[in-house]
């Protein structure tokens, strides 16, 4: 039965106007201390905000049997808090954040699209009698069972040694490289892309870990150097980049609504080649030579996307071949739950050495940067391209080059388009380089998916803000295209800004591309559909931007400063 869809807008409304009377009761920023006239012993202030975010989307889902188009796909509130604490020599920084969303119609369809993908695995004969691993469909957008889903951030700062050495520790985000919408040397922590995929702020997203992180200033040789250790005391799901692979609104189509952890274990914390108690640590040189800034670095981190270490042949467990009719390499060891159908998600170690440099060109009257980072033996899945699962093969480790080229500049457009101020636009290249690249070993861009990923895997991103009349209304745009495989996104927006206080962005987030997705499957008699019809036809071409056709959609935000 389809859905009539004629309430979604008048859900919008009251969502918005209930959040915006919450917001109206916020209180002001506090700020109290006591001590010495000169230097308080003990200082307290803070500062956050309350916002509310709704998505409306503008294209219809295979997944879901209603209409998609102008259902909403999220509604949710956020209440951010920072606090800024002195405690004598301390100096504390506390980042809480709250999230609240509602199950709308949308996710509905995809949560029990999800329930009837366990009760195939569950309860078939054919799967070995492996049971659904299955929870809470809200759970991956909103948990709050422990203090650190919502206590983000908490660590101090302490200066030593004359303010040369600056230490700071506990629960924290730490930034090395120079890139935004794909990282490069940023690497230390993984990404939460489950809510909003990579359309937010990176510094919201990021998932803070628990560091021993040191500054040293070097003046003297003109720079500092800055290390840290990771001792291991993280969370589980502190580690890694966090995708929906529970069948959330931003897995890839046609996967909305399928599973994953049905028949894979979520995430392998403890396998020997990525075992999430292991230290990890990195170090980075900054300095100066002349006008430019440049800076090294090292890092023992961990592979930013999951990677699929599939059962092999001699596991015992027969049923990956139901989809996969010759999974060859295990990685490292076989999966740990041996009552999984197909494998581990997991996240392997890595090395990574990084140069970035920047200066100012006067003759472009531009900023340049550049960034890269070399990472032997970096892991991908392989193989069984003419599968139902390609890439479930297993894993192959290839030397990698990441490299990022910038140009970030001002256009005075003050006279031309009326704009308050100087605009900042930016200009991105961003590639992957597989180094000793052989179309032989069938390498895919993510496991599921059957599209070969070249030697070189290009993408150019380009950001440009206006504003006007001071600032009180600020448009902006983001445009990206793959250049090995065609596609992109574009995300139009525009804020508008009432007094200190108020918030509102309208954003469209809307992609292109050339039509090689893959597709629902719905025929499950054909050589084109795998055995449960849920793993959609075959194919050889869906590249990363063929994953979010049909994902257009709209977006309101309205925030609550304080």
């Amino acid at each position: 039965m389809v859905r009539k869809n004629s309430t979604s807008i008048m859900k919008v409304g009251g969502f918005l106007l209930g959040c915006g009377g919450l917001m109206a009761m916020s209180s002001p920023a506090l700020s109290m201390g006591y001590g010495g006239e000169d230097e308080p012993n003990f200082t307290f202030s803070y500062n956050g905000y309350l916002r509310s975010t709704i998505a409306v989307g503008l294209e219809d889902h295979d997944e879901t049997n209603a209409d998609d188009k102008w259902r909403m796909t999220q509604a949710e509130l956020t209440l951010n808090l920072d606090f800024d604490i002195k405690t004598g020599p301390l100096n504390w920084k506390v980042i809480t954040r709250f999230d609240k969303e509602h199950q709308t119609d949308y996710l509905d369809d995809l949560q029990e699209r999800m329930d009837a993908t366990g009760a195939v695995f569950g309860i078939s004969g054919n799967y070995s009698g492996a049971q659904p691993q299955r929870g809470d469909f809200m759970d991956q957008y909103e948990t709050t069972d422990e203090v650190f889903d919502w206590l983000r951030e908490i660590y101090f700062d302490v200066n030593l040694f004359d303010d040369r050495l600056l230490v700071r520790v506990g629960r924290q985000q730490l930034v090395w490289g120079e890139s935004d919408f794909f990282q490069a040397m940023d690497v230390v922590h993984g990404y939460d892309y489950r809510g909003r995929l990579f359309y937010e702020n990176n510094e919201e997203w990021r998932k803070p870990l628990m560091l021993f992180n040191f500054n040293l200033d070097l003046y003297e040789l003109g720079g500092s150097l800055n290390w840290y250790i990771r001792p291991g005391w993280d969370r589980e799901e502190d580690m890694g980049s966090s995708f929906n692979i529970e069948g959330g609104r931003w897995i890839p189509h046609p996967y909305r609504g399928v599973d994953f952890t049905s028949f894979t274990d979520s995430y392998n914390e403890d396998h020997d080649s990525g075992d999430w108690s292991d230290m990890t640590y990195g170090i980075r040189w900054n300095g100066s030579w002349g006008s430019l800034g440049y800076s090294l670095a090292y890092l023992k981190t961990y592979n930013p996307s999951p990677i699929v270490n599939p059962h092999s042949t001699s596991s015992g467990n027969g049923a990956i071949a139901l989809f996969n009719s010759d999974p060859t390499f295990a990685y490292g060891e076989e999966p740990s739950n041996s009552s999984t159908l197909l494998g581990d998600w997991m996240y392997p170690e890595i090395d990574v050495f990084g140069f970035t440099i920047n200066g100012f060109n006067s003759a472009m009257d531009a900023t340049l940067s550049a960034e890269i980072a070399f990472i032997p033996n970096k892991p991908y899945n392989y193989g069984g391209l003419d599968s139902d699962l390609p890439g479930w093969n297993g894993v192959i480790e290839k030397d990698t080059l990441n490299i990022m080229l910038r140009i970030d500049k001002e256009f005075k457009w003050m006279d031309t388009l009326g704009t308050h101020r100087p605009s900042l636009s930016s200009i991105q290249l961003f590639d992957t380089w597989i180094l000793s690249h052989d179309d032989d070993d069938e390498i895919v861009e993510f496991a599921s998916f059957g599209s070969k990923k070249k030697e070189h895997q290009a993408y150019l991103t380009v950001f440009t803000l206006l504003n006007f009349h001071r600032d009180t209304i600020n448009p902006s745009f983001v445009i990206g295209t793959d250049l090995s495989k065609g596609g992109g996104f574009a995300i139009p927006a525009v804020e508008f800004v009432w007094g200190d206080d108020w918030r509102l962005k309208v954003e469209a987030d809307l992609w292109w591309n050339d039509g090689d997705v893959k597709k629902v499957c719905t025929d499950s008699a054909t050589q084109s559909c795998d055995v449960t019809g849920l793993l959609g036809q075959r194919e050889d071409g869906a590249g990363f931007m063929d994953w979010f056709a049909e994902d257009n959609q709209v977006v309101f935000k309205l925030t609550r400063q304080f």
